[in-house]
């Protein structure tokens, strides 16, 4: 007990022993906190130690025992550096550094030194784009994708070691997906960004949900009062053509932050889909061969408005409001053959259109609080949000001697999303910060979809299952703490999470109503250690899956005249235990070790109905595995004007399941490379060149085939750089699709979706104004609307 006693003191005192120096860095105009600047001290031979202050602009270290005297040097890009000379005898010292902007800020940074270009700090892995030099000639897209981890999917939506990735702008969840998004990051540059932070093992400040990992792009902040902004205008062709035109303006002064953007998208797209069924029976071999093509057409518009004010020197109020429509007028013609040992049984085509418009409104109210000393910050926001999807249209399946059957159908659903929550950090000392917040969630979805048919005798369900009703209303309390010790080389943060889900899903029609109420508690824990050029990150995670909505409805979806997809009411969450190992050399070389294990995981059932010759899919909570990974990311400069940047990751997966009808257990085997390359040529003049291959994966029920392929773009600015046209082509070799092949029991299924692969792209920004934009905190839905 006693050495217990003494170990507890011990580490008391070194949490409230003063640092040496510790201090603040803001911009002197505006009062707003610089983040990530650069802190060196140096004595009259050699620099004694360079730290890079928090995304609060604050900084806290010692110094060696041998100083005694020399220069703070405090910078920030942009602003005039503060010098100042400094003495042992006067510490503890505590610098308030308030940088005033440089008049003669140069429209691009030439790189000399990348030292603490990548800092590993709490959960996040966090790279300065402007110390890496990745913004230079690059748009926001082009900067992100030569993140280690980072890669574009055929769609060049953000993929992170495999997965989609959520990605957050200034903290808190975009609420633009899909193309708004890429084009939002693409209408970007690189120099817009200050920072991006990878959170492979959220904390516990942030939702449980997902193992994919969080990227927070991190803007630039004003340094100016003006009006600015861009326009910009985007068309591509594959096999169709499509366009998509935006504008962005901000205004800001003293007390005033003011945001505006639009977005409009028209363009027409396909898939191929082919599906190969072998099933092995007692008489025989029977096989289904599935082509389909798959042809939307999609209109789209996007508005957002946005404005923040300065109630006083520590604190500000923002709203926001953003309106989203969108159309879909799809058309599906195929084709299903089937055989029985070789010979042919039966034609089925298959003809189908849906008319699809949906809407979206989403608004919020934000407040923050920051203290003078910036020790105390407090933040509260009320969110909400309002969907509706509506599809109408109808399914024909054509079978031989002139007989249909055609299913007429209509569904709506709507869904109103709430949630309020609460923020507060609080430092102790100089080492020590608590975090603290709660919040709650409220959602409410209504679905009814109603089919009619002129045949019900090709039915493969009862026709007293062509209507369904569903609602479903949940309730997401939770709450969480979190402390980090900052020591000279150390940096420990650990965390609790709680959360509390309590929903009912009822279908009146099928007379069955479901009542669940789960309680979790999610640890998390990281520690970072930095010693010279070599930086270490050991991070742990629990981490939390929750079905879709929809997949809680005992519903029938008709696909076609051989598979049904149904919902599964019994789904359960599933849970995730995630672990990362990170190490990163002379902020360049970065490697990872990561995995995770879970339980009830979800798994897609393939059930077929031997007797009546059709498929049922549904999800179950049926897989528990692992999976294990490794990465590595390498950015090398060949000479000034060429530099690259190789990824490459491999991961070991097993994973068992056991339904009956479809059990396996296996394991297996994936990796994949990436390589990007920018050549930054004279006249203003760019060309980037990227590649990937994603070799043969094995997993426990089947395979994916490899795939690969390149894209090219070439870039010039005109106009003192305030036009910025690109063009190019991405997945050039057309060998970028989605190909896999599962066996369970006795059926496997060969399945392909091809999209368009290869599509030029045409791209025009015009940036305008001398204002610097500052984004607005965004509503914070994320969790919530995932699930939809």
């Amino acid at each position: 007990m006693k050495k217990l006693l003494l170990l507890l003191f011990t580490f008391t005192t070194a949490l409230l022993q003063a640092q040496d120096i510790s201090g603040t860095v803001t911009d002197r105009n505006l009062g707003n906190a610089l983040p990530f600047a650069s802190v060196l001290l140096k004595d009259a031979q050699k620099e004694i130690i360079s730290v890079t202050a928090d995304d609060k602009g604050t900084f806290t270290f010692n110094t060696p025992n041998e100083f005694t005297s020399g220069k703070l040097i405090i910078s920030y890009v942009g602003y005039t550096p503060l010098v100042k000379d400094i003495a042992k005898k006067d510490f503890p010292l505590t610098i308030k550094a308030a940088l005033l902007p440089d008049a003669t800020e140069l429209n691009e940074v030439t790189l000399t030194s990348k030292k603490d270009a990548v800092t590993l700090k709490g959960d996040k892995m966090i790279y300065s784009i402007e110390k890496t030099g990745l913004g230079n000639g690059n748009n926001g897209l082009e900067t992100l994708r030569q993140l280690p981890g980072m890669s574009l999917d055929k769609d060049e939506n953000l993929i992170f070691r495999g997965s989609n990735v959520q990605v957050m702008i200034n903290g808190k969840k975009s609420l633009l997906q899909g193309d708004a998004l890429r084009e939002y990051l693409r209408s970007l540059k690189g120099s817009d960004i200050a920072n991006v932070e990878i959170i492979a093992q959220p904390s516990a400040r942030y939702d449980a949900a997902g193992t994919a990992g969080i990227i927070n792009i991190v803007l630039k902040k004003n340094r100016a009062a003006g009006i600015s902004g861009n326009v910009y205008t985007y068309t591509g062709y594959g096999e169709y053509f499509k366009a998509q035109q935006g504008t962005r303006l901000f205004y800001n002064d003293s007390l005033w932050t003011i945001n505006g953007n639009a977005s409009y998208y028209d363009g027409k797209s396909v898939n191929h889909r082919k599906v190969k069924q072998t099933i092995l029976l007692d008489e025989g071999t029977r096989n289904i061969d599935q082509r389909n093509e798959w042809l939307p057409v999609t209109t789209s518009k996007n508005v957002n408005l946005a404005a923040e004010r300065k109630l006083s020197k520590n604190e500000l109020i923002s709203t926001e409001l953003q309106y989203d429509y969108s159309g879909a007028d799809e058309n599906t013609y195929g084709t299903t053959k089937e055989y029985m040992n070789g010979l042919p049984v039966t034609t089925v085509n298959l003809s189908q259109h849906i008319k699809s418009p949906s809407e979206r409104i989403t608004g919020n109210l934000f407040y923050n609080y920051t203290s003078d000393s910036l020790t105390t910050k407090f933040d509260a926001q009320a969110n909400y949000a309002h969907y509706k999807t509506t599809n109408s249209g109808y399914l024909r399946n054509d079978y031989p001697a002139d007989v249909f059957m055609q299913l007429n159908g209509a569904n709506k659903t709507t869904y109103d999303v709430a949630t309020v929550q609460a923020d507060l950090l609080q430092k102790i000392g100089k080492r020590v910060t608590l975090e603290a917040g709660a919040k709650y969630s409220f959602v409410d979805m209504t679905y009814y979809n109603r089919y009619d048919t002129n045949n019900a005798g090709l039915l493969i369900i009862p026709d007293s299952l062509l209507v369904n009703d569903f609602s479903y209303k949940e309730h997401l309390t939770s709450a969480y703490t979190q402390a980090s010790l900052d020591l000279e080389k150390w940096n420990f943060m650990a965390g609790l999470r709680m959360e509390h889900q309590n929903y009912t899903a009822a279908s009146l029609i099928n007379n069955q109503t479901n009542h669940k109420s789960y309680t979790n508690f999610f640890p998390s824990f990281s520690a970072n250690y930095k010693e010279g050029n070599s930086q270490y990150q050991l991070s742990y995670s629990r981490r939390i899956g929750r079905p879709n909505y929809l997949a809680l409805n005992p519903y029938y979806q008709y696909i076609d005249a051989y598979t049904l997809e149904k919902g599964n009411p019994a789904l359960r969450p599933q849970l995730y235990h995630s672990l990362q190992l990170s190490y990163v050399y002379k902020s360049a070389l970065n490697l990872s070790l990561y995995g995770y294990r879970y339980k009830n995981g979800f798994t897609n059932v393939i059930d077929y109905q031997e007797s009546d010759n059709y498929n049922i899919t549904y999800q179950a909570n049926a897989a528990k595995g692992n999976r294990l990974g490794f990465s590595a990311s390498m950015p090398y400069e060949v000479n000034k004007w060429w530099s690259m940047q190789l990824s490459l990751d491999g991961n070991y997966n097993s994973e068992s399941a056991y339904i009956p009808g479809f059990t396996y257990s296996g394991s297996g085997w994936g990796y994949s490379a990436n390589m990007y390359e920018s050549f930054t040529l004279k006249n203003d003049w760019n060309i980037n060149i990227s590649g990937f291959y994603n070799g043969r994966t094995t997993a426990a029920n089947g395979y994916s085939r490899a795939t690969y392929d390149m894209s090219v773009s070439v870039k010039k600015s005109l106009l003192e750089k305030k036009l910025q046209l690109s063009t190019g082509c991405s997945n050039l070799l057309k060998r970028s699709f989605y190909n896999t092949v599962t066996q369970v029991n006795n059926v496997t299924t060969d399945w392909t979706n091809r999209w368009e692969t290869r599509r030029f792209f045409f791209q025009a920004v015009y940036y305008f104004g001398n204002g610097k934009s500052k984004n607005i905190k965004s509503a914070s839905l994320g969790e919530e609307t995932n699930r939809i």
